[in-house]
């Protein structure tokens, strides 16, 4: 009988098992497939648009002035009207070529767990995804994600939601 391969976790699937939270390890790969991924998801029981994706931006109230926003994969991100719900001037993307030495993770790999317990970004949630009981989120690799109940997430990273539509 041939053995199973074990897959190594990652650092935020061990975050999420010291804070004894319930997850489902998926797989979404977005970069490559693109909307195809969505579908796979669907056939998979996973609704598309309570799989977010992890955003990080730049404000300009001080050079470490950096938060995350999720947001379902499907939409795209206003940022002005992210700026105004937060109060600030203006809101950037942050740059993709120094996302690694800001989050720790690699553009498509990062997550809202990791950049949390060690960067302390504030993370914010698009209210739409109350809808959800469970929502993904990438396990911070490109292509990997985990699926766990909405409050576990939003205690764990101490994320508030915000309208951005």
């Amino acid at each position: 009988m041939a053995k199973k391969a074990k897959i190594k976790k990652t650092n935020d699937e061990r975050i999420l098992d010291q804070h004894h939270i319930d997850y489902r390890e998926t797989h979404f790969d977005w970069i490559t497939k693109g909307k195809d991924a969505l579908t796979e998801a669907e056939a998979n029981g996973v609704p598309a648009k309570s799989i977010l994706k992890t955003i990080v931006l730049k404000g300009s109230d001080n050079v470490r002035d950096y938060l995350v926003v999720c947001l379902p994969l499907e939409y795209e991100i206003n940022l002005k009207k992210i700026a105004n719900e937060l109060g600030k001037k203006q809101v950037h993307l942050a740059d993709n070529k120094r996302l690694i030495n800001i989050t720790g993770y690699v553009h498509g790999a990062n997550t809202p767990i990791g950049i949390s317990v060690r960067k302390g970004f504030p993370i914010y949630f698009d209210e739409r995804i109350k809808k959800f009981d469970k929502i993904s989120v990438s396990a911070g690799k490109v292509g990997r994600s985990v699926c766990l109940r909405q409050g576990d997430l939003i205690d764990l990273v101490k994320g508030k939601y915000l309208k951005v539509e």
